[in-house]
């Protein structure tokens, strides 16, 4: 499978433009359908469970769960990330994703979402299908594991 990570830049008429800032290949993942093969390359790519602040990625896919790009849609504090629905959804269609997953980590190591992961979820989920897009999950990386709304049917 192969890895990219992509950034959004202005371009000189203050419009967004996809940038590529790196691309690797991955082995031993060939799609991203199932929560525990997201965290494994989260985990061995972005070393997501090891950050002392929370990360936000969005992974923008196909419909068949393959990689097109991830981003870091936000860097934040130890307990708390803003992120807006413009800001994820704007990334997803630049790039043509069909289907997408949030990612974030929880430096404290707990990966039960908060009130404001919840809240989150639930407003990408109804923006996606505004516009089209398939809102496969959002996962909450801990050191102790993971949480996968679309596993607990909440938000998904």
């Amino acid at each position: 499978m192969r890895i990219q990570k992509s950034s959004i830049i202005l371009d000189d008429n203050y419009r967004n433009v996809l940038v590529k800032d790196f691309a690797k290949n991955y082995t031993g993942v060939d799609n991203l359908q199932c929560p525990e093969k997201i965290v494994q390359v989260m985990n061995d790519v972005f070393n997501i469970c090891n950050q002392a602040e929370e990360y936000l990625y969005l992974i923008c896919m196909t419909c068949r769960c393959k990689p097109i790009s991830f981003f870091e849609v936000s860097h934040g504090t130890h307990n708390s990330s803003l992120a807006g629905g413009r800001e994820i959804l704007i990334r997803a269609l630049l790039c043509g994703a069909t289907n997408i997953i949030l990612v974030h980590n929880h430096p404290s190591g707990v990966a039960e979402p908060s009130r404001e992961d919840v809240q989150l979820t639930k407003k990408i989920k109804d923006l996606s299908d505004v516009v089209g897009i398939t809102f496969s999950d959002h996962i909450i990386i801990g050191r102790e594991g993971y949480y996968s709304f679309n596993e607990k049917n909440i938000g998904v």
